[in-house]
């Protein structure tokens, strides 16, 4: 069976209204968990990822990025919480 490497990676923004709010990119066969964190950046800075916020900037110290894993059965669960940019994740870890 071959296993492909699949990255969740978010960042957060805070809303016109100082909500808080984050965007998530799937990025796969990312070699760990910094290269899918670029990736997922370059993404973000896009110009049409920038519209759909707003032109809102997103806070790059927020980024969580999160391994997905699929099990024998086929389902796709969160794995562990890869390194971020050396600061903890401001969202709890989902279970």
């Amino acid at each position: 069976m071959v296993t492909r490497t699949v990255w969740l990676v978010g960042f957060a923004f805070r809303s016109e209204r100082g909500r808080l709010v984050q965007h998530f990119y799937v990025v796969p066969e990312a070699a760990d968990a910094e290269v899918a964190r670029e990736a997922a950046l370059r993404r973000a800075g896009a110009p049409r990822e920038r519209a759909l916020r707003g032109g809102l900037d997103i806070e790059e110290a927020t980024a969580e990025t999160r391994l997905l894993v699929r099990d024998g059965l086929g389902v796709w669960r969160l794995g562990g919480r890869g390194p971020s940019a050396g600061q903890p994740s401001v969202f709890p870890a989902a279970v």
